[in-house]
């Protein structure tokens, strides 16, 4: 039976106040969409290039951003097809965010994350060969478990990760943890593990906008990261000073997110928004996709006067339209 050892210290204790007191000033701020669409579109781009950055892809942030975009990059196969495979793990993932993580979905996120990269006998499924964790001088510094016991080590973390008396993040740092001394598939398990860890915090009610920075907080300094992990495991797998490293990067991301909005508040108050455009995000954040013929029932107005409200946020990246005439579908342009 998997029992991690976490002792809840006073700066562990500092840190979860200090983010749920962020987290709410944040949520109380009350967003509108057309702050919020692009500070979350940029979180989300932010994210996945970190992510892979962090396993040695080399695209730019901004080619991650055009690519998230659905725009073309002229670089390797490889390296794109892994960036697009983490854009639509964690489109998936997000879709998911409000479901309990089960095994199963785990399984579904490494297939989008590693599709076309693995054979398909290796693709959404656990390991049969030994695996190895190397250094930058290939060097080996870890051997996971042997093929073996990998199923029966991630049943048991899905077992305590059913355990809701655990703080969310305690839940989240630990299996993140876990799940890459279990080193479970053959490859893409740093990019699943912190994918499936962010699930886990949004699982619980966290919002997406101010957990994605976590990535990205990892790659500012992958020295660390990596330490960090072995550093754990060097320790008899106490946990403690694991889970105050998870915490800590939350709590950057969250004074980086405060930051952003600031930013994004200043430049807005020289661009002023109707009423009628403010209802209309409204009503795409909760619909997610409408035609404009919905849109004019929803608003009561005419096909015009919709296009007249729209145009402006379509050029502004603020909406993404598709299709033409009246097969035009609207949505916003998050991830």
């Amino acid at each position: 039976m998997f029992k991690p050892n976490v002792r809840i210290t006073s700066h562990l204790m500092k840190l979860f106040e200090g983010i749920a007191s962020a987290a709410a000033l944040i949520k109380a701020a009350r967003l509108q969409e057309s702050l919020k669409v692009p500070l979350e579109k940029d979180a989300f781009a932010r994210s996945v290039h970190s992510s892979t950055w962090i396993e040695g892809n080399l695209l730019s942030l901004a080619q991650v951003r055009a690519m998230s975009e659905g725009q073309d990059v002229l670089v390797e196969q490889k390296q794109k097809s892994e960036v697009a495979n983490c854009l639509a793990a964690m489109r998936w993932v997000l879709k998911n965010k409000n479901k309990r993580v089960m095994e199963r979905d785990l399984l579904v996120v490494h297939a989008r994350m590693i599709r076309g990269l693995l054979p398909a006998a290796r693709s959404g499924r656990y390991r049969n060969v030994q695996n190895y964790v190397i250094d930058a001088r290939n060097k080996v510094i870890f051997t996971p478990p042997a093929p073996a016991k990998v199923a029966g080590r991630m049943k048991d973390l899905f077992k305590w990760l059913k355990d809701d008396d655990q703080h969310t993040i305690v839940r989240s740092a630990v299996f993140h943890h876990e799940f890459l001394t279990i080193h479970p598939f053959v490859d893409g398990n740093g990019r699943v593990a912190r994918a499936i860890s962010q699930w886990l915090l949004w699982e619980k009610g966290a919002d997406p906008l101010v957990t994605l920075g976590l990535d990205d907080f990892f790659a500012q300094n992958r020295a660390r990261y990596y330490d960090m992990i072995q550093q754990t495991r060097d320790m008899d797998d106490d946990y403690t000073h694991w889970v105050e490293y998870v915490a800590e990067g939350l709590m950057s991301s969250m004074e980086t997110v405060q930051g952003r909005i600031k930013e994004g508040s200043l430049r807005l108050a020289r661009v002023t928004l109707t009423p009628k455009q403010e209802e209309l995000l409204a009503l795409l954040r909760k619909y997610r996709v409408l035609g404009a013929a919905q849109i004019c029932q929803s608003m009561n107005i005419n096909r015009a006067r919709v296009n007249q409200l729209i145009a402006p946020l379509v050029r502004g990246g603020i909406v993404h339209k598709e299709g033409a005439a009246r097969a035009v579908r609207y949505q916003l342009s998050v991830k």
